[in-house]
């Protein structure tokens, strides 16, 4: 069955539904809160479960590694389904993911909680990528997705405020706990707020999509190697400010807020900003750059305390860009396939990274290098970033 292109959309002359950015936005935050939580809330489980830096790093590993699997398949199902079917999906699947951890009192129960997060993960971007594409307009479209993505640095921001607190007044389960009735609130405006979707045009199909082509291939990669950087400072700053710099558990836990504070606002300038651009090669360059030298800064924070809260403010508001820039790509240029098809690989390629990221992160921390090799090696993920955007330059510039 061959599939209508998502890339028309409502001509310039209309208008969205106001309210379904606001919604998407939402939505795009609490597929990743999960993540953030328990980044922010390290130091509390470390302490209650007893567990190593190296089994912290499998919480998001697990996660990603479903969502990376996940995303061979969500994106052609949100083709065929429609975004807003897609969406409700993800809302279900979070209030399960929510209620699981507030019962984990074990590791593997733990650990069982984020794998499952790794499915509403795989659908965020997908389904709400294909809503934007289908409803919204051309011409505002790269704003639109600059907004919704701000959801996720946004659901940073007030996880590091508001979580820790709570679980040193409570508990970390309890902190948990207080997110589950969220979830059949934004299912009920969901409900509302969202267009309804046509009817599937055909039979699901549970074969492999198509291969990417060399654009998206491409932005996978470059996808893959950012994430590799991003992902120890979400799930391994706050452990790292409180046990080798001192810090008390809510204030390293703060630096999940510094993150999420950064990346709302260079989310949407850098969103902006691209849409001006026929050449994507160029924000994901200086956003790399950008990120490597920000990662410099935290392991130099033992001779400066305050330049760990700069490196967490520049590489979390180049990670927050990077993403951003990315899935305009996917839903405003035409070089790229199918945008639900397009922007689940591209996730992919970022949800690889936060895979392998934490893991080797988390052996070479408890290892004989220590947090030194550990920062090092999300360096050179950086790095790595910068050279595939640099060598597929040219591809990635004609599909715009």
């Amino acid at each position: 069955m061959t599939l209508s292109s998502t890339k028309t959309g409502p001509a310039d002359g209309t208008r969205a539904p106001r309210p379904l950015v606001p919604v998407l936005t939402g939505g795009m935050g609490l597929s990743m809160l999960a993540l953030y939580a328990t980044g922010a809330l390290g130091p509390f489980i470390v302490a209650d479960l007893g567990i190593s830096r190296s089994a912290l790093g499998l919480l998001p590993a697990a996660a990603f590694a479903v969502a990376t699997a996940a995303s061979l398949y969500a994106g052609h199902l949100t083709d065929l389904l429609g975004g807003r079917r897609a969406f409700l999906a993800l809302v279900a699947l979070l209030a399960a993911v929510f209620a699981l951890l507030a019962a984990s009192h074990t590791y593997p129960l733990l650990l069982a909680a984020l794998a499952l997060a790794g499915l509403p993960q795989a659908l965020a971007n997908p389904s709400t990528n294909r809503l934007i594409a289908a409803h919204v307009p051309a011409s505002r479209r790269a704003e639109a997705v600059g907004v919704k993505q701000s959801g996720i640095p946004i659901a940073t921001l007030l996880t590091g405020l508001v979580l820790p607190p709570l679980a040193e007044a409570l508990s970390w389960r309890a902190a948990v706990a207080l997110v589950i009735p969220v979830m059949p609130a934004m299912a009920l405006l969901a409900l509302r707020v969202l267009p309804r979707d046509p009817a599937p045009t055909g039979p699901l199909r549970f074969g492999l999509p198509h291969p990417p082509n060399a654009a998206t291939r491409w932005l996978m990669a470059y996808s893959l190697f950012f994430g590799c950087g991003l992902a120890p400072l979400s799930t391994y700053l706050p452990l790292y400010a409180h046990q080798h710099l001192g810090m008390g558990e809510t204030q390293s836990g703060a630096l999940i807020s510094a993150i999420g504070a950064a990346g709302i606002a260079t989310r949407v300038m850098w969103t902006r900003f691209s849409d001006r651009l026929t050449d994507t090669p160029v924000p994901l360059l200086g956003l790399a750059v950008t990120a490597l030298a920000c990662t410099a800064l935290i392991p130099a924070a033992t001779h400066g305390g305050w330049l760990v809260w700069v490196g967490a403010l520049g590489v979390g508001g180049c990670g927050a860009a990077a993403t951003a820039v990315s899935m305009v790509a996917v839903t405003h240029g035409s070089g790229y396939g199918q945008t639900g098809h397009a922007s689940a690989l591209v996730s992919m390629g970022f949800f690889g990274g936060f895979v392998v990221g934490p893991v080797t992160f988390g052996l070479l921390a408890d290892g004989p290098l220590g947090f030194g090799g550990a920062w090092t090696f999300a360096g050179t993920a950086f790095a790595l970033a910068l050279t595939c955007a640099w060598v597929g330059r040219r591809t990635l510039r004609a599909a715009i």
